[in-house]
């Protein structure tokens, strides 16, 4: 999978969003929406890809950036196929769209669905984020190289939470676990709804460990309730998290990208996907927006449909490298 080198990425995609932001696309064709639009998620309330789409939506109303209302649509089950499966009850209409992530594409390589990422239309990859790997915060586990001894000594010993197998926070923990000679498929994983929900099973002592994604852990690790004792980013993060080894630095190179993007059903007009990537653009131009990407640990890239589409190629061929080698495929 392509390995996002974080920071310099946040630069590069506000400067892109200004440059396009005013660009002659915004009212090409003269098509614009008429009717409600609907953000679909794949995660309950509080879970990370509904976060990501109460912000866009947001931002999209107080900037008064589209002339209809727009709202967001939980539906999270099915492994995040569910709210993809909606979509694809619209084809052709450009007031649906969904939160894609990584799961587009293993879901698919691992036979849990017949969606391709093939099946949508891309409109705009948004942000990267990283995984982190907490536990509570009094647990004997203070680093990567404590948790691969405990499963060489004892493989029951610990119970992982996930909020869904062969996403990226998945992945990141399998190739981790690969690397410290450890076979992840023998690993103990329970999946969740959300990553808060297993972030409250970490806290209450149900399970040792969480790989979840930063913007679901960073209040408990501020809070003082988790512990991170690894993340996936390439290079080390700031502020709170200043003080954690990235995998890299404790031996373990291994670093993946949980991007979000924006997804539209089949059969968009280039007249329809231009009108939202400019909204986009300006939705990622805004301070809000902004500094909701150093709040939640957010690496901001903003690519339009095309590139987007290109980057999908690419994920697709390398997450099935990985996920054949862990044995996931179907």
């Amino acid at each position: 999978m392509k390995e996002i080198a974080g920071r310099h990425y946040r630069a590069f995609a506000l400067a892109g969003a200004l440059a396009f932001s005013a660009g002659t696309a915004w009212g090409q064709a003269g098509w614009r929406p008429e009717k409600p639009v609907e953000v679909v998620t794949s995660s309950a309330a509080g879970g990370s890809n509904d976060r990501v789409a109460r912000k866009i939506q947001k931002i999209m109303q107080d900037e008064k950036l589209v002339p209809v209302p727009v709202s967001v649509l939980n539906k999270p089950g099915g492994n995040q196929t569910l709210s993809r499966a909606y979509l694809q009850q619209h084809p052709g209409d450009a007031h649906y769209f969904d939160i894609g992530n990584p799961t587009l594409i293993s879901n698919h390589i691992m036979g849990i669905t017949q969606q391709h990422y093939s099946d949508f239309t891309a409109v705009a990859l948004l942000i990267n984020e990283y995984t982190v790997f907490t536990v509570r915060a009094d647990s004997p586990l203070r680093n990567a190289k404590d948790l691969i001894a405990r499963l060489k000594a004892d493989p029951e010993s610990v119970t992982f939470g996930v909020s869904n197998l062969g996403g990226t926070n998945h992945l990141t923990l399998s190739l981790a676990m690969k690397a410290g000679g450890i076979d992840p498929r023998k690993l103990k994983v329970v999946v969740f709804k959300t990553n808060a929900e297993s972030t409250t099973a970490v806290m209450g002592g149900h399970i040792q460990m969480v790989a979840a994604s930063m913007p679901s852990v960073i209040g408990q690790i501020k809070a003082g309730t988790v512990r991170a004792i690894a993340i996936g980013d390439p290079q080390r993060m700031t502020g709170v998290m200043a003080n954690v080894p990235t995998l890299r630095e404790q031996g373990i190179d291994v670093s993946l990208s949980n991007w979000r993007a924006i997804i539209g059903p089949r059969g968009l007009t280039p007249a329809q996907v231009g009108y939202w990537e400019n909204v986009l653009a300006r939705v990622v131009a805004t301070d809000e927006w902004k500094n909701e990407l150093d709040a939640q640990n957010w690496d901001g890239r903003f690519l339009r449909s095309t590139e987007f589409t290109q980057y999908m190629e690419k994920e697709y061929t390398a997450t099935k490298v990985i996920l054949t080698e862990l044995g996931m495929v179907k």
